[in-house]
């Protein structure tokens, strides 16, 4: 299994703990020589799942036959960025890297803060999810063994998704569910301009809207992740998430610390050679996959 190269591993490490638009495109720069080329993957874009012009996903298969696992993935962007295909490498290498390991991938994009706030990024999860459900049989996709991803931003919107009554339906629940370096509890401390257009300035709702607060209403299998170079503010809610799901549980969560990386790092790296985060996530899959369920 290929690891992170030497040359972007001290790359990563002089940027260090940080993360702004200046990482992001750095960052960025850093991977997209590195993305493969390979084709054998079918891709179908912006097929439309909701009327919005932002409520609308991507689809990636080795092909339409036959019945495999399916994986939802949701990109972040801090809330009011962020896009499922903003060039032809990212988030494709996702798609296309999953794809070939075996599987359906949808990417989703979502309404954005300011001009949709809480809970309108869960909801078009929910609404994707539902979509996926009566259709990725026509991509090859197993309807009954779909998993959802996020990260960052978009791990939030899953884990209100997964958690959240507000937002939650007992239909179309995934298998399983990644949550990468996501914000999962919002606080009257919170002074980011980005998480304050999507939650809102009303300090005396951040509990409600806070998905870590309704973790007990679920109990989807989870893999956690976070990265060395998250920021704290990015790193420290994964580690809150996890000792919630232990105290719900009375064990451990699935906890995933991916050294060297950083905030975005882990999902630009896919289909770069660096399977280390991908090879993960199959492994949970598998596991789901093999666990009977109620």
């Amino acid at each position: 299994m290929s690891q992170m190269p030497d040359t972007i591993r001290q790359a990563l490490a002089a940027i260090g703990p940080h993360f702004n638009p200046d990482v992001l495109e750095r960052t960025r720069a850093l991977y997209a020589p590195l993305v493969s080329t390979a084709g054998g993957v079918e891709e179908v874009h912006d097929l439309p799942y909701g009327s919005n012009a932002r409520q609308k996903l991507d689809v990636y298969t080795p092909s339409r036959d036959g019945k495999r696992p399916v994986l939802v993935y949701i990109p972040g962007g801090g809330f009011t960025g962020g896009d499922k295909r903003s060039d032809e490498r990212f988030y494709g290498n996702l798609g296309r890297w999953f794809a070939r390991q075996g599987l359906t991938v949808v990417i989703v994009n979502y309404r954005l803060a300011p001009a949709y706030g809480y809970p309108a990024g869960a909801e078009d999860i929910r609404s994707a999810l539902a979509w996926t459900w009566t259709n990725i049989g026509e991509y090859g996709g197993n309807q009954d063994q779909m998993f959802l991803f996020g990260q960052s931003a978009g791990a939030s919107h899953a884990a209100s998704c997964l958690f959240d009554p507000m937002v939650r339906e007992a239909p179309n629940q995934p298998l399983g569910a990644i949550l990468a370096s996501g914000v999962y509890r919002m606080t009257a401390e919170t002074n980011s301009p980005n998480h304050l257009a999507y939650f809102g300035k009303d300090a005396s709702k951040y509990e409600a809207r806070s998905p870590m607060t309704h973790v007990a209403t679920s109990k989807v299998p989870l893999l956690l992740s976070l990265a060395e170079f998250d920021p704290i503010g990015l790193s420290v809610p994964t580690l809150e998430l996890a000792a919630a799901v232990a105290a719900r549980d009375g064990k451990t969560p699935q906890l995933f610390y991916q050294p060297h990386h950083n905030h975005v790092s882990t999902v630009l790296s896919f289909d770069t050679g660096d399977e280390t985060f991908g090879r993960m996530i199959l492994d949970f899959i598998r596991t789901c996959l093999s666990t009977p369920h109620a």
